[in-house]
């Protein structure tokens, strides 16, 4: 059963932003980012489904209901997230290939849904990887073991939430029947 004032909110993240409520090197946090009398409110009671790391972007779901928050982060719920990233270089068939059987970091098997090539340069690639768990560092971990760095990276849905056409930094107020907690 959820609070009967549970909410979901979707914000943007800029890169450059950290996912906490502090931060020994003082820098911009989420919660500086959420209109003062939201905090207010909440007294603080705001927490993020996930993280999305200082330079990474986009999706990110803030909420007031620590059962949203579990069954939406934890890996037998199986939802899914889908990130559009920009490596350097040229992505082969290859390392696509090996990238969807899973690859093994420190004896942990980083595993994804699927990842597909979108745009190739000479000097870049666009792909989209689709997860239905996140590690810590998931999608960076994986392209540098296999020799590639990522430049960009952005959430683009997490679960049935999209990011669409929200603008970086803002916010807004999410369905939360969206999702069936069990």
């Amino acid at each position: 059963m959820l609070k009967k004032n549970s909410f979901l909110i979707a914000l943007n993240k800029p890169k450059g932003v950290i996912c906490s409520h502090n931060d020994e090197k003082n820098r911009l946090s989420i919660y500086n980012l959420l209109p003062k009398n939201i905090l207010k409110d909440l007294k603080g009671n705001i927490h993020s489904v996930g993280r999305l790391d200082f330079n990474s972007q986009g999706l990110l779901l803030l909420t007031n209901d620590t059962k949203i928050k579990h069954y939406l982060e934890k890996p037998s719920s199986k939802i899914i997230r889908i990130y559009k990233v920009k490596i350097q270089g040229q992505i082969t068939k290859k390392s696509l290939d090996q990238i969807k059987k899973g690859i093994y970091i420190n004896n942990i098997l980083y595993k994804v849904v699927n990842i597909i090539l979108l745009k190739k340069t000479r000097t870049y690639s666009w792909v989209k990887v689709v997860l239905n768990q996140g590690k810590n560092q998931h999608i960076r971990k994986v392209f540098k073991k296999l020799g590639f760095s990522v430049n960009k990276l952005i959430r683009l849905q997490y679960g049935p939430y999209k990011l669409s056409t929200l603008d970086v930094g803002q916010i807004k107020w999410l369905n939360i029947t969206k999702i069936k907690i069990i």
